[in-house]
Formats: structure tokens, C-alpha cells, sequence
């Protein structure tokens, strides 16, 4: 390999494919509010809510399967594993620790366990991401960044499945009341 020639990084193709997974997804997800006006509902700010942080989850996710394109500036493939998962857990932790608060602007609903079992899942990923990052008890690598990353979409797959439940039943409920 020449100077100023970019290795290509193992893992970089699933990076890939996670990262159009998530925008794909993100796309999906977003198709709630049309689906939701089709049977006759408004979209509430808890919907919006709830879109925005599939978006966000779903843009973070795509952002941070992108990171290790720094494989361009010549760098090692530790430094680029450990720079990839300190900005996925940064972004991945802030996420995490501001989701009861946003919820909160928006909503009274008791949280649901699902919600709380995708965000603790989220915390520890994040916690796990930026041990990674440091290097405490984990050596930065492609498996342990990638395992993250596709757990990191389970987890918002999940989430939106719960919340599509509860956006769909409250739907029908207040239909019922009418």
C-alpha cells in the first residue's frame, strides 16, 4: 500500500451494511406517522417523541458505522477503533441519559419496560463502547465495535415495536371513547 492510499479496514463492508440498515430503518420507522393519520389519528408530541428517538438511534448508529473511515489520515487500526467507539459512546451515552427527560417534556405515560430494558441495554453498550474507547478490560477491535453497533439496532427494533404497540392500542382507545 502507497502513501495516501486508505487501507481498507476488516469489517468494513458490514459497517456499511449496518449503516444503510439504519437509514433504511429510520425511514420505516418514520412511515408510523403516515400509517397513524391513514386509520384516522393525529400524531401527538409522544408520537413525535417516539420518531425522533428511533431517528436519533438510527442516526447514531449510521454515524458511528461511518467513524472508521478515518482508516483515510494513516492511522492505526487501534487508534481508529478506540476514536470510533469514544464518539459512539459519547453519543450512544448522551442519548441514554437525557431519554427520561425528553420523554418526560412530552409525556405523563408511566415508562414502559421496554423502554427501560432498550435504554439500560443502550447504557451498558455505551458504557461498554467508551471502556473500549479507553482501553479498560476490552482491547479496541473491529468485533467488539461491530457487536455494539448491530446490538445498538436490535435494541432500537425493539423499542419501536413496543412503542408501536402503545401508539396503536392508545389510538384505538381514544377511538372507542368517542
Amino acid at each position: 500500500m502507497t502513501r495516501g492510499e486508505a487501507m481498507e479496514l476488516p469489517g468494513s463492508s458490514y459497517l456499511y451494511t449496518i449503516a444503510t440498515l439504519a437509514i433504511t430503518y429510520a425511514g420505516f420507522a418514520a412511515l408510523i406517522v403516515i400509517f397513524r393519520q391513514i386509520i384516522g389519528g393525529g400524531v401527538s408530541n409522544y408520537d413525535v417523541f417516539i420518531i425522533r428517538t428511533i431517528l436519533m438511534r438510527s442516526f447514531i448508529v449510521a454515524f458511528s458505522a461511518m467513524l472508521p473511515a478515518l482508516a483515510f489520515f494513516d492511522l492505526s487500526q487501534s487508534v481508529i477503533w478506540r476514536i470510533s467507539s469514544l464518539f459512539a459512546g459519547l453519543l450512544l451515552g448522551l442519548f441514554s441519559v437525557t431519554f427520561r427527560a425528553r420523554r418526560r417534556a412530552v409525556t405523563d405515560r408511566p415508562i414502559t419496560k421496554w423502554a427501560l430494558i432498550t435504554v439500560g441495554g443502550q447504557t451498558f453498550i455505551a458504557i461498554f463502547l467508551l471502556m473500549m474507547a479507553l482501553p479498560i478490560l476490552v482491547e479496541p477491535a473491529v468485533g467488539p465495535f461491530v457487536i455494539s453497533l448491530t446490538a445498538t439496532l436490535i435494541l432500537s427494533a425493539v423499542a419501536y415495536m413496543g412503542q408501536l404497540d402503545v401508539m396503536l392500542r392508545g389510538h384505538l382507545e381514544k377511538k372507542k371513547r368517542k
